[in-house]
């Protein structure tokens, strides 16, 4: 568990100070959209 948090820390540290490669930003967004519309159709 707790290397777990270290290791998502440090993802996030590193996130945050590189530019995120357009491979990753396309599969992010089409990781978002799935979430929201999967989110959407529970809320109703």
């Amino acid at each position: 568990m707790t290397q777990m948090l270290i290791g998502l820390a440090i993802g996030i540290v590193i996130g945050w100070n590189w530019q995120q490669p357009a491979w990753a930003k396309r599969l992010q967004f089409k990781f978002v959209n799935l979430v929201r519309v999967k989110s959407d159709k529970t809320d109703q």
